[in-house]
């Protein structure tokens, strides 16, 4: 896990985002953030589908086919290319997108994560009881923005993902195409 490589990663997309959008510039932009990672952290929970009792779909949206190429028409081209997405993966990056844009913005680059949290936490075991961490996590920092509290966010976080079935392999990869999807976003307008 290369957390520097990530948050220089994340501190050059918000950057451009500062370029696009010069009001955000010299302000302090935490409260947003925090929404927004609550907001992504809901939609992560709403892919994962496990809190949804009232449903008999509880699986996870892991698996989502999209059509990368298209006719001048609307229509498919004759060769259908097909994309594999999972939507719980890019919901769960998008969250980490704003963990560390949160870690930029504080200047809390230096994450102390504890090889014994997982443990310590009895967390990384059920997403259920974890997202609820993570929220409580994020309500503590957001009421108290210390070092320690941020750690804590990123360290549930990690568990999360760890109940969800990800490994920090394929968080990172995801991570990446994301960043440079949001590059793309940005230069286009978004």
């Amino acid at each position: 896990m290369n957390l520097t490589k990530l948050f220089e990663t994340q501190a050059a997309l918000d950057e451009h985002i500062m370029q696009e959008h010069p009001e955000l510039q010299g302000q302090d932009n935490l409260d947003w953030k925090l929404l927004a990672l609550q907001v992504e952290l809901g939609e992560c929970a709403n892919e994962w589908r496990g809190f949804k009792k009232w449903s008999k779909d509880q699986e996870p949206r892991t698996v989502k086919r999209i059509e990368t190429e298209w006719d001048d028409d609307g229509t498919p081209t004759e060769w259908d290319v097909y994309q594999d997405v999972n939507p719980l993966l890019e919901e769960y990056v998008d969250c980490l997108h704003f963990i560390l844009s949160i870690g930029v913005e504080k200047g809390y680059t230096g994450v102390h994560i504890n090889p014994g949290t997982i443990q310590r936490l009895n967390m990384g075991k059920d997403p259920l009881k974890d997202f609820g961490t993570v929220f409580g996590f994020i309500h503590n920092f957001k009421e108290n923005p210390k070092h320690h509290w941020y750690d804590s966010v990123f360290e549930g976080f990690i568990n999360l993902g760890i109940a969800l079935g990800f490994t920090w392999n394929e968080v990172e990869e995801a991570y990446y195409a994301k960043n440079k999807v949001n590059h793309e976003r940005q230069n286009a307008g978004y």
